[in-house]
């Protein structure tokens, strides 16, 4: 067998890549364990559209994504002559979500080494950044807990851009690329969920999940061969000269 195809997926692909100048994390399941009420964060949008008088059937349909986008209540709005409301429907959804996201923010945790890991690769010549779906405040606000918000070379949230622009769209990493003045290839990202892994290898970056959060070791197999995980965001510190040579 050829001693090139013998190795494992992941290990073929950093091969090709460029090296890494900047260590990513998601939040959430990754860098923190959090408490999170996602059954009424996810529908947020829901909420405030009912307030507003508007059929949520009729917006997203029978069979609404977990993660939805923006861009139907834009639609809907201006089909009904009601274009006007999408800045304050949005504004509303936005400060909800923020409810719900820090309303147990007390309650976060560290993962073992996930501290620790921050001042390692830092010291390695490395860029560390927080690019997380959530909302800038409660990143800051987790961030600012166990005292890192100030070590971070970057921090992008779904509020960087347009909400539509969030992960899993690689256009998040490519803000996130832009705010740490490296490019998308030269981004290693670590995350818990398939959100995080999209958004990563659909705009170029290295990506390796944890098995702290939502995803498992089965779960990462079957979305792809070529991911390679560890146990929790702070182990990189163990595998992190494999990837900048």
């Amino acid at each position: 067998m050829n001693a090139i195809t013998s190795l494992p997926c992941w290990r073929i692909s950093n091969m090709t890549k460029a090296p890494i100048k900047a260590v990513g994390f998601d939040l959430d399941g990754t860098l923190f364990e959090t408490h999170v009420n996602y059954s009424a964060l996810y529908d947020s949008d829901k909420t405030i559209l009912s307030e507003h008088n508007i059929s949520f059937l009729d917006v997203f349909g029978e069979n609404p994504e977990l993660r939805r986008k923006r861009l139907p209540i834009k639609i809907w709005l201006n089909a009904h002559n009601r274009s006007e409301e999408y800045d304050e429907i949005c504004k509303e959804i936005d400060e909800l979500s923020l409810f719900y996201e820090t309303q147990f923010i007390n309650e976060a945790k560290e993962y073992p080494g996930s501290i620790k890991c921050i001042d390692f690769l830092k010291s390695k010549g490395l860029k560390v950044g927080l690019l997380t779906r959530g909302g800038y405040h409660y990143a800051k606000l987790a961030l600012e807990k166990f005292k890192v918000f100030d070590k971070m070379d970057a921090i992008v949230g779904r509020d960087y851009s347009c909400y539509d622009e969030a992960k899993p769209s690689p256009i998040a990493m490519i803000n996130f690329a832009k705010e740490l003045k490296v490019r998308p290839e030269e981004i290693l990202y670590i995350g818990d969920n398939a959100t995080d892994y999209r958004s990563a290898v659909d705009a170029g970056a290295t990506f390796i999940g944890v098995l702290s959060g939502a995803a498992s070791k089965e779960f990462w197999e079957k979305t792809s061969r070529s991911i390679r995980t560890i146990d929790y965001a702070g182990d990189i510190s163990y595998i992190i000269d494999e990837y900048i040579y």
